[in-house]
């Protein structure tokens, strides 16, 4: 017998509807599965280019342009990545008694359990919506330093403070005097272990280059940018259309004398490549000296970071320790930089992608993979502790 009309239409919609949740299910459970696996890809990363790659992916162009900005064409940086692939070469030993390799180091008198510190770096949120909560947490697990960029924080103080790992506190000395000596006289109550001064910042030119387009993204492509730039340190709501960094050609030396007379933590100076600006830094009562060319996001055609270092130990002669950053990306880049005679090395962009990949696990999977390695190659060069790493490791390196 042929089926009602009205029969049929029922068993039609209810077929549909049945149809529709199924088809709803395949497609939440697909997504699901998707993020569950973007969430988890980082954990097949296994080198810290894998990781960019992946943060490149991931993340949405302009904000990653922010991380990835380089001066010019690039050169500095290219250079930097050159000159530890192709002039610092490693000559392994063998037979040597390498079952317990420690990489614990100590610095200005405190015992650290790597030579491997975050550098400073700004915007943590253009990363991840946890900023710098989240990369304070990575370090702690991994037991490294990290070094707080207070100005340019996406997350307050205090609650990055939460996280027990040891910190530096990085300050710009463009910041207003008001805020940069409340921040410089309280840093040793709040815990951090030393002062880093960037001194290599006489102008603003990545915001000049970044802010156009990041005022067109968050009108079009991306209108959560707005609040991944607040700076609530300094209560700031906007930082795209309020101009705040107070950048200028006047900062000079007098700068370091007065944050000097504000603590008694140690000054590291950052950005120093001129054995000229060693010696000043050393004179004006720094502490340390990170040679550093800005990750190549200053000066185009600036020599390497990592080619200047041997100059500045040589200079300063022990008086105050030396550290170095810009194109580090892997455990044998911190062995060599160690080997010509940094104390530690500060890691910037590999940190920022390793977050945008996996967060806080992210950040500490980035600091571990680097240790691991710099584990390994010690062995390999059959020294067991960095106090006996040098030169000798570097082939024919004069």
């Amino acid at each position: 017998m042929p089926i009602p009309q009205k029969q049929f239409y029922v068993c039609l919609l209810v077929t549909t509807v049945a149809s529709f949740v199924v088809i709803r299910r395949c497609l939440q459970q697909k997504k699901k599965k998707l993020e569950k696996e973007q969430k988890e890809a980082y954990l097949k990363c296994k080198t810290l280019f894998e990781f960019e790659a992946l943060a490149k992916q991931l993340m949405k162009p302009h904000r990653f342009y922010y991380y990835d900005y380089k001066a010019g064409q690039g050169h500095t940086f290219q250079a930097s990545r050159d000159y530890y692939n192709k002039q610092l070469k490693i000559i392994p030993r063998v037979l040597m008694h390498v079952t317990n390799v420690s990489i614990k180091t100590t610095i200005f008198g405190s015992t650290y359990e790597s030579p491997i510190i975050i550098a400073p770096s700004a915007f943590h949120c253009l990363a991840h919506n946890d900023g710098e909560v989240a990369t304070g947490r990575g370090a702690t697990e991994a037991d490294c330093i990290y070094t707080y960029n207070w100005l340019y924080s996406n997350m307050p103080e205090q609650e990055v403070l939460k996280s027990a790992g040891p910190k530096f506190l990085h300050v710009y000395l463009t910041t207003p005097s008001e805020f940069l000596e409340k921040i410089v006289s309280e840093a040793e109550i709040k815990g951090y272990r030393a002062i880093v001064a960037t001194c290599d910042h006489p102008t603003d030119r990545v915001r000049k280059t970044v802010v156009p387009i990041f005022d067109e993204a968050s009108k079009t492509v991306d209108h959560d940018l707005t609040k991944c730039m607040c700076m609530p340190n300094m209560n700031l709501n906007d930082v795209i259309n309020k101009p705040t960094s107070g950048v200028s050609g006047s900062v000079t030396w007098a700068h370091i004398d007065l944050i000097k007379k504000l603590t008694q933590l140690p000054i590291i100076c950052k950005g120093i490549l001129s054995p000229i600006d060693a010696q000043l830094a050393i004179k004006h009562g720094a502490n340390g000296i990170v040679v550093s060319n800005h990750g190549g996001r200053q000066v185009d055609t600036a020599p390497p970071a990592i080619e200047c270092l041997e100059d500045i130990v040589n200079v300063v002669n022990g008086r105050v320790e030396v550290f170095v950053d810009t194109g580090i990306r892997s455990g044998t880049d911190v062995l060599k930089a160690l080997a010509l005679g940094a104390r530690a090395v500060f890691i910037g962009r590999p940190v920022l992608f390793g977050l945008a990949c996996g967060g806080s696990d992210g950040v500490k999977t980035v600091l571990n993979m680097l240790k691991q390695e710099l584990t390994d190659d010690m062995a390999c060069c059959g020294v067991t502790s960095i106090d006996q790493i040098n030169k000798d490791i570097l082939y024919k390196h004069t």
